[in-house]
C-alpha cells in the first residue's frame, strides 16, 4: 500500500498574517538604497573590518527611498559572498547603531545580498515568496544600491531574522534563539546538525551555534538530547510539524546550503511552548545552485540530473550519509515520514505543477531587467541573466535553469511512492459563529484513509491538539475557551 496523507490547514486562533510583510519587502517593487561616507577609502575601511572579522562598522548616512538616516552602521557580511577583491560586496546596515529606535518602516537592520551564484537574480526573492507560504519565512525584494552616489549594483534586500521579526511570528523575542553557523565549516563533518557527538557540556556547542538570545543553551542541549536519545517525545521541545516544512521545502527546491548540505543557514527559536523553530535562512544558492551534500558519494558535488532526482528520503534511505538526526530521526517516524511527503507534494502541486513559480519568474525578471543590465558589477552577463531562468549557465560550476530543474523534478516526485494516491477530503464544515464557552461542531468526508486525525488550537501561540477519529465521516466537538477571530483547522487523513 502506497504511503500518504493530506493536510488541510485549521487553527482556532485570534489572527495574525505571517505573511503579511511590509512595503520595504514588497517584491514588486524596486528599492533605491544610497549610503554615504565621509572617508573616501570607505571600501578598503570594509574590507579590512570583514578580515578582522569582529563585526565592527564603519558609520555613515543612509537614504531609502527618499527617507535619510544619519549615523547609521555599515559593514560587509557573509562567508563566501565577501571578498577583499570584490567590488559588489553584501552589506549590513545597522539603523539604529547610533540613534536608538531609529529604524526604516518598522526594521531597524537592512540586510543586501550581492546575487553571487545566481546568474537568473530571482532565486533568493523567489524562494522566500514561495517559503512564506508554508512557515515563517524573511520578506525578500530588489534594492539598486549605490554608495556616494555611485552605483554598486542590484542587490537583494532580505528581512533580517531578529527580534522584530521574533514578535511578528511568535508573539515573543526574549526566548532561546540560535543560529547554525559554525564558525569553522567541516567539509567533511556534521557542523550545526544538532547532533549529541560534540559532547555533553553545553560549552561543547559554543563553536557551532550562534547564540543569539541572552541565554538558552541549557534549552538547547535539551533539544540535542532529547533529539538523540528519546525522539518520541520530540514534540515536547520541537515543533515537529514546522521541521518536516523546512525540510520538505529544502528537498523540494535543492536548497541543500542549509541543514541538509553543510547544517548550517537556518534559525531556531524557542516558543511560548518550549518547543524550538526552525527558520530557513540564506537561499541565493536554492535551486540547486549548491550541490553538496552530505551523502558520501556526493562529497564531490552532485550533478543537474542527480539534483532533479534527488532521493527525498535520503536521509532515510541511505546508509552512507553522515548524522543529520533533525533528518534521520524524525524519519523513522512512520507518521512523520509520511507528513513530510505530503508536505513536499503541498509545495509542488501549488507552485511547480501548476507552472505558476515559472510565471513568477517571467514576472520578477521583468522587474530588474533595466537594473541587471545597469549592473556593471554583476558577477555574471545580462546575456546569462535572460537564459538562466529556464537554461543552465556554466562558470565554474554549471547553475542549473530554474525550470530545467524544477519540471524535471516535479516529474519525478510524482512518481514517487507517497506521492500519489493521498486520501480524499471533503465537505469541510464548521458551525457558524460559535459562542465563546461553546461548542463548535466540524465535520469533513474522507475516503481512502485508515487513521484521521483533527488538530486544533486556542490561539495561533500555543500548539495543536490532537482528536483521533476512525470513522470516514467525522463530527467533531471542540469546546471554545476564548474568542477567536479566524476559523482554522487541520485535518490530517493517514493511508
Amino acid at each position: 500500500m502506497k504511503l500518504s496523507n493530506f493536510f488541510v490547514s485549521f487553527c482556532l486562533f485570534i489572527g495574525v498574517n505571517v505573511n503579511a510583510q511590509s512595503d520595504f519587502y514588497n517584491s514588486d517593487t524596486l528599492i533605491e538604497v544610497r549610503m554615504y561616507f565621509q572617508e573616501t577609502n570607505w571600501d578598503y575601511i570594509l574590507d579590512s573590518l570583514f578580515v578582522e572579522g569582529n563585526e565592527d562598522r564603519l558609520m555613515g548616512n543612509l537614504v531609502i527611498d527618499g527617507s535619510s538616516y544619519f549615523n547609521v552602521g555599515v559593514r560587509y557580511k557573509g562567508y563566501s559572498s565577501a571578498s577583499v577583491n570584490r567590488i559588489k560586496n553584501p552589506f549590513n546596515i545597522k539603523l539604529d547603531y547610533a540613534i536608538n529606535d531609529q529604524n526604516h518602516l518598522g526594521h531597524d537592520k537592512i540586510k543586501l545580498s550581492n546575487v553571487i551564484q545566481d546568474p537568473s537574480f530571482v532565486r533568493e526573492v523567489l524562494s522566500y515568496e514561495i517559503a512564506r507560504k508554508y512557515m515563517p519565512a524573511s520578506g525578500a525584494s530588489f534594492a539598486n544600491v549605490y554608495v556616494n552616489d555611485t552605483l554598486i549594483g542590484l542587490y537583494t534586500s532580505v528581512e533580517a531574522v531578529n527580534k522584530n521579526f521574533l514578535i511578528n511570528h511568535f508573539g515573543t523575542k526574549n526566548n532561546a534563539f540560535f543560529k547554525g553557523n559554525p564558525e569553522s565549516l567541516d567539509l567533511n563533518g556534521e557542523n550545526a546538525n544538532l547532533s549529541n557527538s560534540p559532547g555533553t557540556d553545553t560549552s561543547d556547542y559554543y563553536s557551532l551555534y550562534d547564540l543569539k538570545s541572552n541565554h538558552g543553551w541549557s534549552s538547547l542541549f535539551g533539544l540535542i538530547d532529547a533529539l538523540n536519545s528519546d525522539p518520541t517525545n520530540i514534540e515536547t521541545v520541537l515543533n515537529v510539524d514546522r521541521t518536516l516544512w523546512m525540510h520538505a521545502f529544502n528537498y523540494s527546491l535543492i536548497n541543500f546550503d542549509s541543514y541538509v548540505g553543510y547544517a548550517q543557514n537556518y534559525y531556531l527559536y524557542q516558543d511560548h511552548n518550549g518547543q524550538f523553530n526552525p527558520i530557513l535562512w540564506d537561499m541565493n544558492m536554492s535551486f540547486a545552485s549548491f550541490r553538496l551534500a552530505d551523502a558520501s558519494e556526493f562529497w564531490d558535488g552532485f550533478s543537474i540530473a542527480e539534483a532533479q532526482t534527488m532521493d527525498p528520503l535520503l536521509h532515510h534511505n541511505s546508509v552512507s550519509v553522515y548524522a543529520r538526526p533533525l533528518m534521520r530521526n524524525l524519519f523513522e517516524n512512520d507518521t512523520y515520514r509520511k507528513m513530510y511527503l505530503a508536505h513536499m507534494r503541498t509545495i509542488i502541486e501549488e507552485n511547480f505543477d501548476n507552472q505558476e513559480y515559472f510565471a513568477r519568474g517571467v514576472q520578477l525578471q521583468a522587474l530588474i531587467d533595466t537594473s541587471v543590465f545597469n549592473d556593471t558589477n554583476k558577477f555574471y552577463s545580462y546575456t546569462d541573466f535572460q537564459d538562466n531562468l529556464t537554461s543552465s549557465v556554466s562558470d565554474l560550476i554549471d547553475y542549473p535553469g530554474i525550470t530545467e530543474l524544477m519540471d524535471a523534478r516535479s516529474t519525478y516526485l510524482n512518481s514517487y511512492i507517497g506521492f500519489s494516491g493521498a486520501p480524499a477530503i471533503s465537505n469541510i464544515t464548521s458551525s457558524a459563529n460559535p459562542t465563546v464557552g461553546g461548542d463548535l461542531t466540524i465535520s469533513a468526508s474522507i475516503t481512502n484513509a485508515d487513521e484521521i486525525i483533527l488538530a486544533y488550537r486556542y490561539s495561533s501561540w500555543i500548539y495543536f491538539k490532537l482528536y483521533q477519529c476512525l470513522m470516514m465521516v467525522i463530527m467533531v466537538m471542540a469546546p471554545m475557551e476564548m474568542e477567536f477571530l479566524e476559523q482554522h483547522y487541520q485535518i490530517l487523513a493517514i493511508q
